[in-house]
């Protein structure tokens, strides 16, 4: 499968480049009042809206303080509608076997399907669909 790798913060994180339609630079975001602390607004996309996910605020529970932390934004094509998720630095793409991951066997829906070591980092590969559970639940 082929990895995504890219940066939050000082950690690595990547995930399957199966269902990533594009990487752009960040773009201007329409707050969403009351919203999760993850969802950082709605964004326009030549014409198509999408939520804003900060990945940092739903992995890790809190963001940077800065207003404009993160230097790309992965847009995600989804069943219902795509996501725009905010990343700090795209480190790559790299292909990875099964075998090289190192997986979790305690929880289905976690965040985080396991680890690889690739760019002499080790990568925290991310779960697509439990982000998008999560997005689900709140909705």
């Amino acid at each position: 499968m082929q990895l995504i790798v890219f940066k939050l913060k000082e950690r690595f994180y990547g995930f399957n480049t199966e269902n990533i339609e594009e990487i752009t630079t960040p773009l201007k975001e329409t707050i969403i009042p009351q919203g999760p602390s993850w969802t950082r607004g709605l964004i326009n996309l030549r014409g198509q809206i999408m939520t804003l996910i900060d990945l940092e605020a739903l992995l890790n529970g809190s963001s940077a303080t800065e207003e404009l932390w993160y230097n790309n934004t992965v847009i995600v094509n989804t069943e219902d509608n795509p996501l725009a998720l905010m990343v700090g630095k795209v480190v790559g793409v790299t292909d990875i076997t099964e075998d090289q991951i190192q997986r979790f066997d305690d929880e289905e829906d976690a965040l985080v399907d396991g680890y690889v070591s690739v760019y002499n980092e080790m990568v925290s590969i991310i779960n697509i669909d439990s982000i998008l559970k999560e997005k689900e639940e709140v909705a």
